[in-house]
């Protein structure tokens, strides 16, 4: 299921939008997560019980990628490097290292020269809600994210001083805000986000670790973000919606041969013409030709 992976990108990109911390990284966040967590599936006996085991690849999946976030903050707070550029660098890294071990200590013998890993036993698989579906607990995990990231922003101090950083840090400095802490923070719940939907990609519906894990979902969660205003209510719903067309792409590939970049465009012209509506909210356009101040000579 498409949307399930966007809602918990999204939800944890729009807190950090929210804080003009524009983390642009989700992409390889998502990898970090399914690595960090792949690598206890592979590992873990597989006579380990299903709940432990899931708990500790979820657990695995928030660090890996709250670490790869951390890393882009970090680099901010100290040398004042541009997050834009860390955050989307750490990206190709990110897909670097997977391939070193798709391609070493980690492919299968038996794959033929694939990149793939082993296929997970059961008790590293998440359980299915719904026979005869692919929806699977990661719902639920985008559920709870995306009451959790309500209550911070709208709820709690955190929240609060988030968004006045966002809109003037140095009038948060003056406040007595601890940006250091609140940027930290909200990368890490950010990028862990985007590396438990990296775990519940591996886990639900691949069932194994391989070089085409759908990390593009990374970036489409930024547009899902925009659309629903930075609201995570609306996020949620939004995510089904791009997920849904996500999905259909795919159907429209194979039965129409239609290429599945037409759904980068939809997307794409969704997003341009809501920045294009708020353009018009603050500007106005004015035909005609301008008059000139100076008086004739």
């Amino acid at each position: 299921m498409a949307a399930i992976p966007l809602i918990l990108i999204s939800a944890g990109l729009l807190l950090a939008f929210k804080m003009k911390f524009w983390n642009i990284g989700a992409y390889g966040q998502y990898i970090l997560g399914a690595m960090f967590s792949s690598f206890f599936a592979l590992h873990i006996s597989p006579h380990t019980p299903s709940f432990i085991l899931i708990t500790v690849m979820c657990l695995a999946g928030l660090v890996g990628g709250a670490l790869w976030a951390i890393i882009a903050a970090l680099l901010k707070l100290f040398w004042e490097v541009n997050e834009v550029i860390s955050t989307l660098l750490l990206n190709y890294i990110a897909l670097y290292i997977l391939d070193y071990f798709m391609h070493g200590p980690w492919r299968d013998p038996s794959s033929h020269g694939f990149p793939l890993s082993k296929s997970f036993a059961a008790n590293a698989r998440l359980p299915i809600l719904m026979h005869h579906t692919r929806i699977h607990l990661g719902l639920v995990f985008g559920i709870i994210a995306t009451i959790v990231i309500y209550i911070l922003i709208k709820k709690t101090k955190f929240g609060y001083e988030n968004k006045v950083i966002g809109e003037n840090p140095t009038a948060a400095k003056y406040a007595g805000i601890n940006i250091f802490r609140n940027t930290l923070i909200a990368a890490g719940i950010s990028g862990g986000l985007a590396g438990l939907a990296g775990m519940a990609q591996v886990s639900g519906i691949i069932h194994m670790i391989q070089m085409e894990l759908n990390a593009d979902y990374g970036y489409t969660a930024i547009i899902v973000s925009w659309l629903a205003a930075l609201n995570p209510i609306a996020s949620f719903f939004v995510a089904i919606i791009l997920g849904g067309l996500e999905a259909g792409g795919y159907q429209i590939q194979m039965t129409m041969s239609v290429p599945f970049g037409i759904v980068g465009v939809i997307e794409s012209s969704i997003l341009f013409a809501l920045l294009g509506g708020e353009l018009f909210k603050t500007h106005k356009l004015v035909f005609g030709r301008e008059k000139s101040h100076h008086p004739i000579q």
